[in-house]
């Protein structure tokens, strides 16, 4: 993979023609039962469904008209609405989501029971959020029941306050090992995830029993999701022996802007890539991973099609604006123009459809 890309095009220095295609029929169904305001229980057994249907078209020869169709799909879908008592998760079928959590409210504190690995890109902290990291070694001796509940009400009590960190926006907290006991409380943040299910061992759970609020709906996520200022500079937060740590990740040029790696091993790419105004980022392609491209901000054009396709002096292209979500399938190229007035934000998130849809 080459992100940002490198090669110049025709188009590069011309006006960029828009081309829409309509997802399959059989999809529309589909589509508007995933859209509706549903229980996780009933969003997840449609949500099944899609995975099964992408999973085959993931695998299918790269042609232009296909891989268009099945980005203007996704696009039209956005995300996967899964409301909770403390938050709103906005999820993509690959792994990447958007948590909306309540002020004082977040993850149970779990550990991942099967290896998965998460990265947290805090995008906003509320009065009194934070990340809470500990060895689930050291959880075992510090935990009772009683104690933590107090510590949770706000009594003092520096066995659990030590592993209590407040982030800022930007911070990148990564989870990639077993037995790490994890929470984060009171943020709106970015996951990209090697799979978009739970699968995790919930310690303790504080929403346990609790009800979803009422104002929870599609129309209040995507409000408050438009509202998100996606930051301008990253850092890696991790505790360690010496305790907590923040290390500035620095970004990497590429045509047009510069993209910030946040992380994912061999298993996945988790990045944000960020064009100028009036800029055009160049051609990227991965034969095995599929990628979720979610605008943060800005608009422009989504260049999109086989590699004979793009090198067109007038390529085919779909328009992108803050809030879309695109799908692309492995093997097609793809690249960003940003004909906006400002930055043009994106996250990416790739993925082999294999590891993602377990």
């Amino acid at each position: 993979m080459n992100p940002g890309g490198s090669l110049n095009y025709p188009w590069q220095s011309r006006t960029i023609t828009a081309v829409t295609a309509e997802a399959p029929a059989s999809w529309a169904s589909l589509a508007r039962q995933l859209r509706a305001d549903s229980p996780i229980a009933v969003l997840e057994q449609f949500e099944r469904q899609l995975k099964e249907v992408l999973a085959r078209e993931l695998t299918a020869p790269p042609d232009g008209a296909r891989i268009r169709a099945l980005a203007s799909f996704q696009k039209d879908l956005g995300f996967l609405l899964k409301y909770k008592s403390y938050a709103v998760k906005a999820a993509s079928p690959l792994g990447y989501s958007v948590f909306l959590q309540r002020p004082g409210e977040g993850f149970s504190f779990q550990q991942h029971v099967t290896h998965k690995t998460e990265i947290f890109y805090i995008l906003d902290v509320l009065p009194g959020g934070y990340v809470f990291l500990c060895d689930f070694a050291e959880w075992r001796e510090i935990y009772r029941r009683e104690t933590f509940l107090e510590w949770l009400k706000g009594a003092a009590d520096s066995r659990y306050e030590r592993f209590r960190f407040v982030p800022q926006p930007g911070d990148v907290v990564v989870i990639d090992k077993l037995s790490v006991v994890h929470s984060v409380v009171g943020c709106a943040l970015a996951e990209f995830a090697t799979v978009s299910t739970d699968m995790v061992d919930r310690l303790y759970d504080q929403n346990e029993g609790l009800p979803i609020p009422a104002e929870f709906n599609r129309a209040f996520a995507e409000e408050r999701m438009g509202r998100l200022a996606w930051p301008g500079e990253s850092s890696c937060v991790a505790f360690g022996a010496s305790g907590w740590s923040r290390t500035r990740i620095p970004p990497e040029a590429v045509t047009g802007g510069w993209r910030t790696p946040f992380g994912g091993g061999d298993k996945f790419v988790a990045s944000s890539l960020w064009f100028d105004s009036g800029a055009s980022g160049g051609i990227t392609s991965d034969a095995r991973r599929a990628t979720s491209l979610h605008v943060a901000s800005g608009s422009g054009q989504l260049i999109l099609g086989t590699a004979d396709e793009v090198r067109r002096a007038t390529p085919p292209a779909l328009f992108a604006r803050a809030g879309d979500l695109f799908l692309v399938a492995p093997g097609a190229h793809y690249g960003f123009v940003n004909d906006g007035a400002t930055p043009l934000v994106v996250a990416e998130h790739s993925i082999e459809p294999a590891v993602a849809f377990v």
